[in-house]
């Protein structure tokens, strides 16, 4: 006999008994007092003490009677057990009683539907009203904050090789140098003379370098905008972020605040830049460098005023340099007019020589097809205060002049300079023989006209053509006034003895571009797709003071300006914005002695 329950084997003896002839009524007597046992046993009464009847006893006298033998009992008593064994562990938790514990803890073993969903409603509320004030995230979702930043940048590995002309004069002096350290003794004359330092022309050079920039926007409200980026750079350049590797061996480099600014859009056409931001201006880099930032407060705006034609304009204001809070308060003493015997110079500090550019851009842009696209604009760029000046006489032991602040404070290769001081020697036994200790500034005034025109068809979204040019001239600048100060930018041979000033105040470029993207290699927020590319061919003339040399294009001769020459260059986007680029940069001095520098570069960079 299988082990199964005493019910189903009732069931099953009940179809035997009506199948077996003879005796029927003892069976079903025995069959019955046989599930009424085995019943028993399988109910929870068997395990209770205070029942009214002990199933161990009733099986017990059924065995006495022999209406069922020792080992059926035994195996009913086993298979009951088995059963209630399983009905305990299937069986739910008891609940806990009602009450109150020790600790005041409540218990409640019952609470009504009305009651749950109150429960409910007030928890979702409480939960809500803290995750609004918490900035959670539901589900599929990012906090509300999240949504308002944005991170951005890019990294670029570059490879450069500068290769300089064996003809190459060895006269340029490094003003930047001069500028940035003590004084430089001119008089050769004088005892303990030592030469100034110069400029690189002849010995080849190759470096790799790194950029790398890391930004974050912040919309504060739909009107007010917030952008910090780092960056990393060599120096405090204006003009280039980009680290030399390994030109402090293998230590670390350095990382700028590149870009601080808040910028208000209180309606859809018009924006106000304060702080660090990008170039406001639509230039190029003959005038501006892509990688220049500015400094003030810029307003600009845009308007549609026909169908297809946009007007768009700038005006700002941006401080170049600021004059140190602590600017010659050496005291000096007094300067007596050795022809008049009167004074002319009393103790110090010297005023301000704060320098700013005030710019002010108008342009307009047209679409007369839906594949060509013109612009035009023009700019006058004003340089207030950055010109040169002589000092008021000072003596020869001094240390600061008036006019020292007038250097510039950074500055790379090109515009014609001027000394600064007026070095006065009263009291010298032999003044031909004392050092005439100099800082140089700019010779000429910048008040910048610049006019540039672009041109670009689109075919297709996989190829374009576009045409660009600049033209710019320096209407401070003056021949005759310059020429009296100047001490560079002379002649063939580079000095007053073999021709007079040779510099210029002129500039322009000419540039084509074709291919699927038409700013890879420039400023701007570009977007490439794999298989993207383009390839430009462009030629440059920028005299000597057409611009600041400081903040022109750092990559062309050896960066500033008195250059002219070609380039030329290509990039492919090996994967979505990641490119390969290369450019091949060949540029000659234009004013002075011979200087002709080639340059290569090989880019590797992505943005995100």
């Amino acid at each position: 006999m299988s082990a199964q329950h005493p019910v189903t084997t009732l069931s099953k003896g009940i179809d035997i008994m009506t199948k077996v002839p003879g005796q029927t009524g003892r069976l079903k007597s025995l069959l019955l007092a046989a599930s009424a046992g085995a019943a028993l046993l399988g109910s929870p009464a068997f395990a209770q003490d205070d029942a009214g009847i002990d199933p161990r006893q009733l099986i017990e006298q059924m065995v006495a009677e022999n209406i069922i033998t020792r080992e059926q009992a035994d195996r009913m008593i086993s298979n009951a057990r088995a059963a209630t064994v399983q009905a305990r562990a299937q069986a739910p938790a008891p609940l806990p009683q009602p009450g109150v514990a020790a600790d005041g803890t409540q218990t409640v073993t019952y609470v009504s539907p009305v009651v749950r969903e109150q429960i409910a409603q007030h928890v979702r509320a409480e939960l809500g009203t803290q995750a609004q004030a918490e900035g959670w995230a539901r589900p599929g979702e990012t906090p509300e904050w999240t949504r308002r930043i944005q991170l951005y940048g890019d990294v670029r590995v570059r490879g450069e090789a500068r290769r300089y002309d064996d003809a190459n004069g060895d006269i340029f002096w490094d003003y930047g140098a001069i500028n940035g350290g003590q004084p430089q003794n001119v008089n050769a004359s004088s005892t303990g003379y030592i030469d100034a330092p110069f400029l690189n022309t002849l010995e080849d050079r190759q470096r790799f370098r790194l950029r790398a920039r890391l930004g974050v926007k912040a919309q504060i409200t739909d009107w007010i905008t917030a952008d910090i980026r780092l960056a990393t750079g060599a120096s405090s350049s204006p003009v280039s972020t980009n680290q030399t590797m390994g030109a402090d061996g293998s230590g670390k480099y350095h990382l700028w605040l590149d870009r601080a600014s808040i910028r208000l859009a209180p309606t859809e056409n018009v924006a106000l830049e304060f702080g660090r931001f990008a170039n406001p201006l639509w230039t190029s880099d003959l005038v501006f460098d892509n990688d220049m930032n500015f400094d003030g407060v810029a307003i600009s705006g845009q308007g549609a005023v026909a169908n297809g034609v946009r007007l768009f304009g700038t005006l700002g204001a941006f401080p170049v340099f600021n004059t140190d809070l602590n600017f010659g308060t050496r005291n000096a003493p007094t300067i007596i007019d050795p022809e008049t015997g009167g004074e002319i110079g009393t103790g110090r500090p010297f005023k301000s020589e704060d320098r700013y550019l005030f710019a002010a851009q108008a342009g307009v842009e047209f679409n007369p097809t839906e594949q060509l696209n013109v612009k035009l604009a023009g700019g006058y760029y004003h340089f207030d205060n950055i010109a040169g000046r002589l000092s008021e006489p000072c003596y020869w032991t001094e240390l600061v002049c008036s006019t020292d602040a007038l250097r510039p404070a950074f500055q790379q290769h090109g515009n014609t300079m001027m000394a600064l001081r007026d070095p006065l020697y009263t009291g010298s036994p032999n003044p031909e023989l004392e050092p005439d200790n100099q800082y140089f500034g700019l010779a000429s005034k910048f008040e910048l006209l610049h006019i540039r025109a672009q041109a670009e068809y689109r075919a297709n979204e996989r190829f374009g053509v576009r045409l660009e040019g600049d033209f710019v001239k320096n209407l401070g600048w003056d021949r005759d006034v310059i020429s009296a100060v100047a001490w560079n930018n002379l002649g063939p041979n580079g000095d007053t003895y073999n021709g007079g000033y040779d510099g210029g105040d002129t500039g322009w470029q000419a540039r084509l571009t074709v291919g699927s993207v038409m700013n890879l290699n420039l400023a701007g927020d570009w977007q490439a797709k794999r298989g993207d590319w383009n390839a430009w061919v462009a030629y440059r003339r920028l005299e000597s003071d057409a611009v600041v040399d400081a903040f022109a294009d750092s990559d062309f001769h050896i960066g500033g300006t008195n250059n002219r020459g070609w380039q030329i260059g290509g990039n492919y986007a090996i994967a979505r914005n990641t490119i390969l680029g290369f450019r091949w940069l060949s540029a000659e001095e234009i004013a002075s002695a011979p200087f002709s520098v080639d340059r290569g570069f090989i880019d590797l960079m992505t943005r995100f």
